[in-house]
């Protein structure tokens, strides 16, 4: 082997390591988000590609089906992205194109459908696809699965005769009716009064109440295309796959009637809409407001206009202030916010109760459609105070004043506002200064109030309830009136005056009356004996 020949030999390796000699492959080109490498060959893998289906044509536009499976754990705002070879089959103007599926369980299957251009100079060949999905897993990191190579075939041009199918949509979806659009080209004569029919080759599809149906076509010059719609109704057990229809055309030419031959054409559906209801809070406690928020998501496959979301049950002694949450247009793997306000009654129970959700929203037609319900268990805490009261001083003597000192504090999970204490006491107490005020207090946060407090003298000694209750702001600016809390008064005698308060009150005053006249008797005695002894 000569020098010349070595330094070829090197060269060629340097490139193949630099990555710009590909040996046994290809190298696409583009992007799909970011590149991805392909997973260790020890990887388990999260995600089973399940089925593809195409149906575009060479010099068309058709549909693309991927079907996958979650063969791992739950996860969230999954995202399956694909990618394209070349030129020749791509999507539109890329040859990159994503779709958002939304949370997605394990076990569970997802269909995805993109839209497909076949190039003319495209060939009627298995070309290699790529996709990757990426997800946020439980714990909240990013992650991407993939590569997963698949193939699309270009198809021949249907030809009926004269007559080309150079585009093939729909936007029909499992369980519900959409459209399918065909774009039909007249490659010859000039054509009149001519009749395209389709006509469904299985139950899952039908054209209406029937399996047949046709358009009108008055005039139809030569290289003129022609776009027909069809209404279309699928049924709930169609998946991801092609399903056949046949299409024929008949016209007149000539003043006579031709009719081509049936071709069969297939049809994408896409899966069911569907929606997903996530981290949902309660702050719902027995005899008391509360909100019960989560997250609503459109796990797609098509945008959801003017979605409401509707609370259908709740169960006894749970009331609503408002059942609908207005979402609008919701895309296709949007998430949105959501928030509701409920009364619970002081009959409630406590513990998990059973809501019901479910989305309203238009089809593609316009036409009002309804999800699946969407259970969830929300949990309604056991009745309490909302306020926790604490004496710091509650104490005053018999025939004077006294400053009653409370420590209150926000039981609450809420912050409220413009607190208006009350005090109420009866006789023998009197209030002097009877109202307190709090501007603000955070949950578990505390304050002291004061209340002015005088009790008659001559009162005796002993406990005396003081009875207080808050009117107050929530969130929201709704004015409340709390329970009220009976707070104990001490009542004591004035210090230094226990005889004489014993002796000017009770029975103080029929003792001191038998013991003056014990001792006038005593007295008188003495005297008499005095003078009989002088």
């Amino acid at each position: 082997m000569n020098r010349e020949s070595l330094v070829s030999i090197f060269i060629v390796v340097l490139l193949i390591a630099q990555g710009s000699i590909v040996v046994g492959g290809y190298q696409p080109s583009g992007s799909i988000e970011q590149q991805t490498q392909t997973p260790d060959a020890g990887a388990t893998p999260d995600f089973e590609l399940v089925s593809v289906a195409s149906n575009v044509p060479v010099d068309g536009t058709g549909n693309l089906s991927l079907t996958f499976e979650n063969t791992g754990e739950d996860i969230t705002n999954a995202r399956i992205a694909v990618q394209s070879p070349n030129e020749s089959v791509r999507f539109g103007q890329s040859r990159n194109a994503s779709r958002s599926v939304g949370n997605w369980s394990s076990d569970e299957r997802r269909t995805v459908t993109y839209r497909l251009l076949a190039e003319e100079f495209a060939e009627i060949r298995n070309y290699p696809f790529q996709a990757f999905i990426s997800y946020t897993t439980a714990n909240g990191s990013r992650e991407r699965a993939g590569p997963y190579t698949f193939d699309v075939r270009p198809t021949e041009r249907i030809r009926l005769e004269r007559f080309e199918v150079t585009d093939i949509s729909s936007n029909v979806q499992s369980g519900d009716t959409g459209t399918i659009s065909l774009t039909l080209e007249n490659t010859g004569r000039d054509v009149s009064d001519a009749i395209i029919s389709l006509q469904s080759q299985n139950n899952q599809l039908r054209l209406g109440e029937s399996r047949n149906a046709s358009q009108f076509v008055n005039e139809w010059v030569t290289d003129e295309d022609v776009q027909v719609e069809y209404q279309v109704t699928a049924s709930n057990d169609t998946v991801g796959g092609s399903y056949p229809f046949s299409i024929s055309v008949s016209y007149r030419e000539d003043g006579s009637r031709n009719r081509t031959e049936s071709q069969l054409i297939g049809i994408i559906p896409a899966p069911e809409q569907s929606f997903s209801l996530s981290d949902v809070n309660s702050t719902l406690r027995v005899g008391d407001e509360g909100v019960v928020s989560g997250r609503v998501t459109n796990e797609g496959p098509q945008t959801a206009p003017n979605a409401v979301l509707v609370l259908q049950s709740q169960g006894e002694n749970v009331f609503p202030r408002e059942t609908e949450y207005a979402l609008g247009t919701l895309d296709s793997g949007e998430t949105l916010p959501v928030r509701y306000r409920i009364d619970v009654s002081d009959s409630a129970d406590r513990g998990p109760r059973q809501f019901s959700f479910v989305v309203r929203y238009q089809n593609q037609d316009g036409d009002p459609r309804q999800s699946k319900p969407l259970e969830t268990a929300v949990r309604v805490s056991p009745q309490r105070d909302e306020f926790v009261i604490r004496s710091q001083s509650a104490s005053v003597e018999a025939g004077s004043s006294s400053t009653i000192s409370l420590v209150i504090t926000n039981n609450d999970d809420r912050v409220l506002r413009n607190i208006d204490a009350r005090a109420f006491v009866d006789s023998p107490l009197t209030l002097e200064e009877d109202q307190a005020f709090v501007p603000r207090l955070e949950p578990n946060e505390s304050a002291t109030i004061s209340f002015s407090l005088s009790a008659d003298s001559g009162t005796l000694a002993g406990t005396y309830p003081m009875s207080v209750d808050f009117q107050y702001e929530t969130p929201d600016g709704e004015s409340r009136l709390s329970d009220t809390y009976e707070v104990p008064v001490r009542l004591s005698e004035p210090e230094g005056n226990d005889l004489l308060s014993f002796l000017s009150g009770g029975i103080g005053f029929p003792l001191i009356f038998v013991l003056g006249v014990v001792l006038l008797g005593v007295g008188g005695f003495v005297v008499f004996r005095r003078w009989q002894g002088g």
